[in-house]
Parts: structure tokens; sequence; C-alpha cells
């Protein structure tokens, strides 16, 4: 049993031509063979034809031997034929011969029209047809007793008609059958391209990851890590640990953007992103503060290059140590420096005001003859100019110091419940005067009682910035317009111009440190570029919110909102 199991697997699923050919043939001799001798032998011998029997039975052999050496024709398709064509005819001979008792063999003619047919395709099926009307159809018509009447003639052409319908279906199947292999075998040789490139791509991919100093982890929809390359392990893979304390409890290594402050273990980069979310160009400190310690920029994004693909989520980190050491040098020098500036500063301004007092005095108490007309209030106009161009000077300096400690985390607000209404009306009438000089009408639109959350001279200062910004860079003839407003930001005031507006590129510098508007340039206004920069260092300081709509030629609105708070109340 296993010798005759091997050939049928060698024959019909490893698809071995020589043995599928001759298992093919030796079936269909047994099958002829014992069929048409067992019809002989249980029929009278007058009844059965032994001359064509015998006949048949060697065109049978004939065959069959023929099949078992028809893998040594490598080059030509004859045996392909000849093979067939002698069972038609040994099939022929042995129905005769058994007839009519042997017309059930006529079944056994599917067998050499499937051979031909697969080898010749719809030119084997002609010849099948053909071996069916030569061989069975002439005995089905004119052999026994029966006359030759149109039933008799139905009933031979039944056979022919079922070659014909077998045979155009092998040949449909086969077609079909060709057609999905050559699909297939094009989407193999595809698959294998693609296999090919990505195993490229993936190769570019590590050694591009392990060649840059940009660390790169890639997680799954199930915050696995399925890549992360040198930089990384190097970079934050230390961060995600924790460390036990001295009662035994976890702590993170990882600190926040001001390098002191320790964050818990579930509030680090990784686990932010293992929760799912997203974040670009975030500040951290790695390691205990120290000379050791890591500053890292770090974003993560999600990822997804095919809709058949599930959402990675990718998060690199940059090294920006040396950068955060400059940036904390330079505030260092920024902060003493600016000290250093106020003190004599203040002396100046001390001093100078105290001089023009004293000139005014003795202008109106002296009477010497020997002074010159005019020399005192000389000399009080170049000391006004020093008061004035050193008040400036001062202004910047603080403005200055401002920036560095809300930078370094240093400036500290005392809030308090604050009326806007009355704050608006300070600032209006204390600028009226300047509003005057540059031929710009100042004024207040719909005042309401408004309570907010926010330090009074920082809130000040807020509105002035922005109103003498307005002031001074809308133009003669042109309006600036305070409005306090509240909405579901809070409450605050707009203050709007309609002066020369800004493109959208300026817009989005607008409060970049020591930028400066194309008509802030192009004016005889002197500023560095800070005014704004402060302004909204001090709104967002509060927790509030500043905005910004222009348009060129059609003026700019400022909004400022601060938290609602009630009247009475303090914090």
């Amino acid at each position: 049993m296993t010798s005759i199991a091997r050939l049928i697997r060698l024959g019909f699923i490893a698809g071995d031509v020589k043995t599928f050919t001759s298992i093919h043939q030796a079936t269909f001799a047994i099958l002829l063979g014992t069929s048409a001798f067992l019809l002989s032998f249980l029929r009278p011998a007058d009844d059965v034809k032994e001359i064509w029997l015998l006949t048949g039975s060697l065109l049978l052999v004939l065959a069959t031997v023929g099949a078992f050496f028809a893998h040594r024709f490598k080059h030509t398709a004859l045996p392909n034929l000849v093979i067939p064509l002698l069972d038609f005819a040994a099939l022929g001979l042995c129905r005769l011969a058994t007839y009519p008792d042997g017309a059930g063999l006529s079944i056994l003619a599917f067998t050499p029209t499937v051979w031909l047919v697969m080898t010749f395709k719809m030119r084997g099926a002609a010849i099948a047809l053909l071996g069916v009307l030569v061989t069975l159809t002439p005995v089905s018509l004119f052999v026994g007793d029966a006359p030759t009447d149109a039933a008799r003639v139905v009933l031979a052409l039944i056979l022919p008609v079922a070659v014909i319908l077998v045979s155009g279906m092998i040949v449909g199947f086969d077609m079909r059958l060709h057609a999905a292999n050559q699909r297939l075998s094009s989407a193999l040789q595809s698959q294998e391209r693609l296999t090919r490139d990505l195993k490229k791509t993936g190769a570019l991919l590590r050694g591009t990851g392990a060649s840059v100093d940009v660390g790169v982890i890639v997680l799954d929809d199930e915050g696995s890590s399925v890549f992360e390359n040198p930089a990384y392990k190097s970079h934050l893979a230390a961060a995600a640990a924790a460390q036990p304390d001295e009662q035994g409890r976890f702590q993170s290594i990882v600190f926040a953007a001001d390098g002191t402050t320790r964050l818990s273990p579930a509030d680090t980069p990784l686990a932010r992103v293992r929760r799912g979310e997203f974040f670009s160009d975030e500040l951290y400190w790695v390691g205990e503060p120290g000379s050791d310690q890591r500053a890292l920029a770090v974003s993560a994004v999600q990822w997804q290059g095919h809709p058949s693909i599930a959402p990675h989520t990718i998060l690199t980190t940059h090294d920006v140590t040396r950068t955060q050491h400059l940036i904390r040098a330079r505030e260092t020098i920024m902060a003493s420096v600016s000290h250093e500036l106020r003190t004599p500063l203040t002396s100046i301004i001390g001093y100078t005001e105290l001089a023009i007092d004293e000139l005014e005095e003795e202008a109106q108490t002296t009477t010497s003859a020997t002074a010159e007309p005019g020399t005192a209030s000389s000399i009080a106009c170049h000391l006004e100019v020093i008061r004035r161009n050193s008040e400036q000077l001062y202004a910047l300096v603080e403005d200055i110091l401002l920036e560095q400690q809300a930078e370094s985390a240093r400036l500290h607000l005392n809030i308090s419940a604050v009326d806007v209404a009355s704050i608006v009306d300070e600032v209006v009438r204390s600028l009226q005067p300047a509003a005057a000089d540059n031929g710009v009408e100042l004024r207040i639109e719909e005042p309401a009682p408004i309570i907010v959350m926010a330090n009074s001279r920082r809130l000040t200062q807020v509105l002035t910035n922005l109103v003498s910004n307005g002031i001074k860079y809308s133009g003669t003839g042109h309006h600036v317009t305070v409005i306090p407003k509240t909405d579901v930001s809070g409450g605050g005031f707009d203050v709007r111009d309609d002066g020369p507006g800004l493109s959208p590129a300026e817009l989005e510098r607008l409060f970049t440190p020591y930028f400066r508007s194309a008509s802030a340039r192009g004016s005889t206004q002197r500023g560095a570029g800070l005014g704004l920069t402060v302004t909204k260092t001090l709104v967002e300081a509060h927790g509030g919110e500043i905005s910004v709509s222009s348009e060129l030629g059609h003026g700019s609105v400022f909004r400022v909102r601060m938290p609602i708070g009630a009247e009475g109340e303090q914090q």
C-alpha cells in the first residue's frame, strides 16, 4: 500500500509526468480490458467476436507499453497523440466485440478525450471528436439488428455531443486556470519585488537610524516598540526607568524644562505617548541635576503609511544640551548686564530730573546780569533729552529683565481681582497727550464693568504697550479704540486701529523677540522689538490669551483675555 500511495502522490500531487501518464494509461487499460473480458466470458461464444476482442486487447497493450516509455520522447508530443488514438481504437474494437452489452464501455472514451484536450487544447478536442465518430459512432449506428432510424441516430450522437461539451469545459477550465496562474505569478513577482525593496528599505532605515544623532523609537498601536535606534537608547531609554528613593518609592530621572522639577513615571514622554498624547519639541532634562544632565527636545507624531497597516507612533529625541547651556549662559549674561545697567540709569534719570528742577528754580530767582539770555532754558532742553533717552533705555532694560525672568520661570505675580474699566480709563487718559501729538484719535468704546484676576500693574503695562503701538504706528488721521469685552475665553479688552496693518508673514513672527514689522522699521519710531514679546509673556503668565488679526491696509485688532473673577476676590 505504501508503494501505491507513493505512486499516487507522485502522479497526482507532485505532478510527475512519467508517473501520471503510466497510472492514467494503466488504469484505463485495466478498466477496459477487465470489462471486455468479463463481458466475453459471461456471453455465449457465438455472440462474442473474438478477433475484434483480441485485436483491441493487443492495441491496448501496445498503448500501455508506449505510455511507460513516453517520457523518453522529451522533444515531441507524438506519444500524447498516438497513445490516445490507440486507446480509441482499442475501445472501439472491444465495444464492437461485446456489442450490445459492451455499449456501456463508451463512457471510457472520456479518458483519451481528456488526455488529448489537456495536451492539444482545441485541436485535441477536434481529434477526440474525430476518434469517437470513427471508432464508436459507427458501431452505435450500424451494428446489431435494430434498424437505423432517427431514434438510433439520436442515441448515437449523444456521446459525440458529450465529448464536445466535456472538451469545451476542460478547455475553459484550463484557460481560467492559466489566467489565474498568470495573475498569481504576477502577484508573486510583485510580492518578491516588494519583499526585496522592503529588505533594502529596512536595511537603509536601520543604517540611517544607526548613523544619525536623532533618537527614534517606533511604537505599534499597543504601545510596544517595533524599532529604536542607538541614539534613542543613549538619549531616552533610561528616562522611562524609575529609581527608588529612600522610602522605596519610585522616582523618575526625567525633569521638566527647568531641569529641577522631577516628573512622575506617568508623565515621562514615553508614558505620555503610550496614553495616546502627541506633542512637538517639548524640552525635558534626563538625569540627576548636575554636569551630566542631558537636555532633550522630544516630539511624538502618529504615522500611518497604508490603510491596511495599523497606525504607529514615532517618538524622536534630539540632544539640545549644548544649546540649552548656551541659552542659560546668555540669560545669565543678559540678566547681569541688565541689572548692572539699571542702577546707573536710575541714578542718571534721578540726577537729570534734579538738575532740571534746580535750573528751573534758578531761572525764576536769579537776575544775573552776566548770564546770557536763554542759557538756562537751553541747558534744561539738553537735560530733558538726556532724561527722555535714559527713560527709554531704562524701559528697554526692564523689558529684557522681564523676558529673562519669564524664560527662567522666575516671574512672580501677585494676582487679585481687577476692574478692567478702571485700567482702560487710566491708560487712555495717560496716553491722550501722546495720541494728540501724533494726530491720532484715542477713544474708549462701550465701557463696561469687567472683573478679571490679574496683577493691576502688569495689566496696565499690557494695555499701555498695545495702545502705544497703535498710536505710534497708525499714523496721523487714524483712530485707536479700546473696547472692554468678555467672551468664552475670559474678560479683557480689544485694541483696534485702522493703521497700515500687517502681512500674514509678519503676523507669524509678530511676538518673536526683537522682531519689527515693515511699517515699524519704516517709521521714525525707535524700538527694540521687545514690546509685544513682553506683552505676550505677561498675558500668558496670568493664564490668559492674546491674539491678533490684521490685514494690510485695514488695520489690526489685538485681543487680550484674562481669567474672569468676582469683585472683591483675592488670590
